[in-house]
Order: structure tokens, then sequence, then C-alpha cells
């Protein structure tokens, strides 16, 4: 879970604290989920989204920072999906990070599978379009 909210705002630290809050929301509730890591995969994707929202509205007039990755290797690549918008970084980052199928994609995000596509394909373009 770490993993999928470092790889969505870029940033260990707040990923850590992202998925703390999402157990505690997870041991919270009165009745346990049927698909519990589906339900905390879900939590921690909102989490970060509602995140990078307020750090949007904070920062709507700043400059925003390069984002610092792990793997030198893909730094180029990673500072492109960082400029990408969140919705079709929040799709790239679950299909091919995560290894998610598109329905599964869907369902995290509650969204229609047709929206997951476009998304997805949109997200691909502008991510071509910003390496080349």
């Amino acid at each position: 879970m770490i993993r999928l909210a470092r790889l969505i705002t870029g940033s260990t630290v707040l990923a850590e604290e992202i998925v703390q809050e999402a157990f505690l929301a997870v041991f919270r509730l009165r009745q346990w989920p049927d698909n519990p890591e589906a339900y905390l995969r879900t939590t921690v994707t909102n989490l970060c989204r509602s995140h990078l929202r307020r750090l949007r509205v904070e920062r709507a007039a700043a400059v925003t920072e390069d984002l610092h990755v792990w793997n030198p290797d893909i730094d180029e690549t990673w500072q492109a999906l960082g400029r990408l918008p969140l919705r079709h970084r929040g799709v790239l980052v679950l299909r091919f990070y995560e290894d998610m199928s598109e329905s599964e994609i869907a369902a995290v995000l509650g969204c229609r599978l047709g929206t997951v596509k476009s998304r997805l394909h949109r997200g691909l373009e502008k991510l071509r379009g910003e390496l080349s």
C-alpha cells in the first residue's frame, strides 16, 4: 500500500502517513468489509487524491517541484508522469505499477470502465508527448 501511495503522491513520507491513515479508517469500521484489501486500496487511492487536490489548491500559483525518484534510470519518465493530471496519473499508476486490470481500476476509483479506458488512453498519449 505504501508503494501505491508513493507512486501516486511521489513522496515516501507522505505515502506512509496516508497508508497509516487508511489503516486507521479501516480499523474504525463497525463492520468488516467483504474484501478488506480492495477496500484498503480504494481508501489509500482516495486519500492520495484528496491530498493532491488540497496541494493543488494551496499551490495554485506556485511552480510545481520536480518529483524525486529512488531510481535514476526512470527519472525522466517519473518526472513526466508527475506532470500529468491526477486523473491520468492515478490510472497509469494503478495499471502499470500495481498491475491492475481496467475493471479493478474502475472499482477502486469508483468510475465506469469506459472512463478508465479513456483516461488510460489519454494519459499514455500525454506521457508519450512529454517523453518525445
